[in-house]
């Protein structure tokens, strides 16, 4: 089984050679392919799998993935690693997973947070039962995250590829899609991949992010929900370890509080 790495990227960021570095050593069979606005600037260490850099056409962050899904190979799962996060060591296992179970039309694990020195700042809380995601999405919980993902080619082939109307949240009406036409996810318990905070990052939009969450699970919202609130106490209880982290380390702010004091770094 192949498997294809993105990686978007505008050319500025302090972290590409450390992202790139992550993919090396993590997933050294895989393709790596970059869209950047000058492939000519980018400069990378040589990567085991191949790399391919593609011209960013300007259209947006997910016509950006998907110029790099479209290119011709025999790829047959792919994920995207922004140009200032990190591979974990559990990549490993969760792409092993997805290999195993053949049913699972995606695997997703735990993501850590680190700052702009790559220090570990905490965690995202992820659920642990993948029968709860559209429960939690309609409680408006973002339940797994985009670094932790892997995803097969067939399930791009079923639903259709990244909607480019977006700009922040393209990844979850793909998830909110995939989960609509009966795609089963698989969890994988260990941390896959590394989200840094750092000031500037289109995440920090607060307003734009809710808008574009509240329309790709709008659908899912107005269905008759189930079980929601043992979802939402599960969800609780497997990340207590993760609240704890964030209170011990920052006190009792939240999710949003953090992007915030990204920004003002």
């Amino acid at each position: 089984m192949k498997l294809r790495i993105l990686t978007p990227t505008r050319g500025g960021s302090p972290h590409w050679l450390t992202a790139a570095a992550s993919i090396a050593a993590i997933a050294p069979e895989a393709e790596h392919v970059v869209i950047c606005p000058d492939p000519t600037s980018i400069a990378a260490p040589a990567h085991p799998g191949g790399r391919t850099i593609l011209r960013d056409e300007g259209h947006g962050l997910y016509a950006a993935l998907n110029l790099g899904l479209r290119i011709p190979g025999d790829w047959e799962a792919f994920t995207w690693l922004n140009d200032d996060d990190v591979l974990a060591d559990g990549f490993r296992a969760a792409w092993q997973r997805l290999q195993a179970a053949s049913d699972w039309g995606a695997v997703y694990g735990h993501v850590g947070l680190i700052d702009a020195s790559g220090a570990g700042i905490g965690a995202l809380p992820i659920a642990t039962e993948p029968a709860d995601l559209i429960a939690l999405l309609r409680r408006g919980i973002m339940p797994l995250a985009q670094p932790g993902t892997i995803i097969r080619r067939r399930l791009v082939e079923q639903i259709g590829e990244l909607d480019e109307s977006y700009r922040l949240a393209g990844d979850l009406d793909f998830f909110v899609r995939a989960l609509e036409a009966g795609v089963r996810f698989g969890h994988c318990p260990e941390r896959v991949a590394d989200f840094r905070l750092r000031a500037g990052q289109l995440s920090q939009q607060e307003e734009l992010g809710e808008q574009e969450f509240a329309r790709a699970v709008g659908r899912l919202r107005a269905q008759t929900a189930t079980g929601g609130l043992a979802a939402l106490l599960r969800f609780r209880w497997a990340n207590r370890r993760v609240y704890w982290e964030r209170w011990r380390r920052h006190g009792a702010v939240s999710m949003r509080s953090l992007y915030r004091g990204a920004g003002s770094t």
